[in-house]
């Protein structure tokens, strides 16, 4: 809802405000100056829903300072820097950059208290910009990357698929953590490892678990049986000893770097609920977001800094296999959406035609023809 009365009083009576600190008249003095500027766009949007457009300067400047590749002159995502990057990047490394539109609305709300209506979308703090976060991205991903492994059927490519999982996304739950110490003897409880397993089974892989193995994992008495169970439910790869434990199933950070979106406009959406008996609308919610149509930049950086020693034939085809993942993973999310509201399609994309959307390698990477027929492309420096 609107706070625009409250506010708008707040603004006429500025003086009634004033604190004896002078660093909180400066700040209430900057947000009663925003608010007053605001105030007449808003209500605009109220009444006639009009998209407001970000200064191109503003826009532009927080792309630069956030290390977006963006030609300015094309408004479109820069093809020649992200290979003068990668040239000082580990081998097989990658960047996957890509322009898309939003096909529906896309809301976060911003924690800024302080703001004329209820319901302000995310924005970024020094320009106001509003913008997707590079960990929202991480996580959205992570979760669309989590219904792959749920619809893999084949057992050997879906423990393959586990391994790409913690390698592009990293570990650092609580409940790794715990297999970790039991793996390097650091622990004795068996009750807390078989209880951590379940956690990482379920929230770190998001993987489906029958009765059957639930009850297998909880009848268990032996670190040997449930040693092989974790083998066959998450990794062929995993040892006792120490020295053989594979990265994967250490506490370590993902290889990727994920970048935050920027968006040029904003507008206004209304949700009006309706009363059930007298099926009328009750009050009507505001919500400020970044428009259907609007144009965003997927940026993301691959850097296998953990697989400096590894066999060059060994680190390829990780590689290759995170790629794949990855880029099936951002095509699933297109149809999920991100942000809040995604019950009611808000959050989805398409990628912008015309604009094919580009994987960048510092070494000769592949992918599979069901992703190039969707219109991934290989730029190599």
């Amino acid at each position: 809802m609107f706070k625009y009365d409250a506010f708008a009083k707040a603004i006429e009576n500025f003086e009634d405000f004033k604190s004896s600190d002078e660093k909180v008249n400066n700040y209430l003095e900057l947000k009663f100056k925003d608010l007053t500027k605001r105030k007449d766009e808003l209500n605009n949007f109220k009444e006639n829903k009009r998209e407001y457009f970000i200064g191109a300067e503003k826009f532009q400047n927080v792309q630069k300072i956030s290390g977006i590749f963006f030609d300015e002159v094309e408004n479109k995502p820069d093809r020649n820097s992200p290979n003068i990057c990668l040239k000082n990047l580990p081998p097989y490394s990658f960047i996957i950059l890509a322009s898309f539109t939003l096909k529906q609305p896309y809301f976060s709300k911003d924690d800024d208290e302080f703001y004329i209506i209820s319901n302000p979308v995310l924005k970024e703090k020094a320009f106001k910009v509003p913008m997707i976060r590079g960990s929202s991205w991480k996580g959205a991903l992570a979760a669309a990357f989590k219904d792959l492994l749920n619809e893999e059927t084949n057992p050997d490519k879906r423990a393959k698929m586990v391994d790409s999982y913690l390698r592009i996304f990293g570990a650092g739950s609580e409940s790794i953590k715990a297999i970790e110490d039991y793996l390097k003897e650091k622990s004795s409880n068996i009750e807390n490892f078989k209880e951590k397993l379940l956690e990482f089974i379920f929230f770190e892989l998001g993987l489906v678990v029958d009765k059957n193995l639930l009850d297998e994992i909880k009848k268990q008495d032996s670190y040997e049986k449930l040693k092989k169970i974790l083998e066959e439910q998450i990794s062929k790869k995993c040892a006792r000893n120490s020295k053989d434990l594979p990265i994967e199933f250490q506490t370590h950070k993902g290889r990727t770097v994920f970048y935050p979106t920027y968006f040029d406009r904003l507008s206004l959406e209304v949700i009006n609920p309706h009363d059930r008996r007298k099926r009328a609308g009750t009050q009507p919610i505001y919500y400020e977001v970044v428009p259907e149509g609007t144009k965003g930049i997927l940026q993301i950086i691959y850097i296998p800094f953990d697989g400096i020693l590894k066999e060059d034939k060994v680190l390829k085809s990780e590689a290759e296999q995170d790629l794949e993942n990855l880029l099936s993973a951002v095509d699933k999310l297109s149809e999920k959406g991100i942000g809040a509201k995604t019950k009611l399609g808000w959050g989805t994309f398409d990628f912008c035609e015309g604009e094919e959307q580009y994987y960048f390698t510092n070494k000769d990477l592949d992918i599979s023809e069901k992703l190039k027929s969707k219109g991934w492309r290989k730029c190599q420096g």
